[in-house]
């Protein structure tokens, strides 16, 4: 038995005149194993899903995925950040400071999301030893911005100073993930690769720290 040749068949075409469109659909099997399920997404965007950093995916383009969705990560401990005095941000790609926790700490679990908002959870270890959690602010990397090349965001560039620091101040989610779909991916019959980072790359990235104009 032979198929016909929907895109020759006039009742579909006609259908699709009517409506508007010009395109093909496109349909992809559903696979766990690249796939996210419905629970797994709900999981994902409330309060998200623990993974340790040497286990995160990473795309072609740098950006942090689980299976068919991209994700922001962060390490939610608010400890974390009260030892560093650091305010806490959250990572969109693998950036040089994403490399150094693999190094320094390769076995530290970051809370993989895909929630939009200023807000994320972090855990919080008080005197008595009670643990809690904690609604906080947050803020984007600036070195996942520099990694990415966002809006030609640099960070060591005097001459752009200015300019990314407005790139920096006006950023938002919702913008961002206009830009690099967050979901869903489509990897076709096979996942997209994984990059894995190398040492030699981060040397690269922090020399560009010299650069003057």
């Amino acid at each position: 038995m032979n198929l016909i040749d929907f895109t020759e068949f006039e009742p579909f075409n006609s259908l699709r005149e009517r409506i508007g469109t010009d395109k093909l659909g496109y349909f992809e099997l559903f696979d766990p194993s690249i796939h996210l399920t419905g629970a797994e997404r709900s999981q994902l965007d409330s309060p998200g899903v623990l993974q340790a950093v040497d286990a995160i995916k990473v795309l072609p383009d740098s950006t942090l995925a689980l299976k068919n969705s991209r994700a922001l990560a962060y390490i939610p401990n608010e400890n974390w950040y009260r030892q560093r005095r650091e305010y806490p941000s959250y990572h969109l790609a693998w950036c040089a400071e994403m490399e150094s926790i693999r190094q320094e700490h390769p076995n530290e679990e970051l809370m993989l999301t895909t929630r939009l908002s200023d807000d994320y959870e972090l855990m919080k270890l008080r005197g008595e030893g009670e643990l809690s959690v904690v609604n906080h602010g947050f803020v984007v990397c600036k070195q996942c911005l520099h990694k990415l090349r966002y809006k030609d965001f640099d960070l060591y560039r005097n001459r752009k100073r200015g300019y990314s620091q407005k790139v920096l101040s006006d950023f938002r989610l919702q913008e961002f993930y206009k830009i690099y779909q967050q979901y869903p991916l489509s990897f076709g019959s096979k996942p997209a690769p994984v990059i894995k980072v190398s040492s030699s790359s981060v040397a690269l990235a922090g020399s560009k720290k010299k650069e003057e104009t």
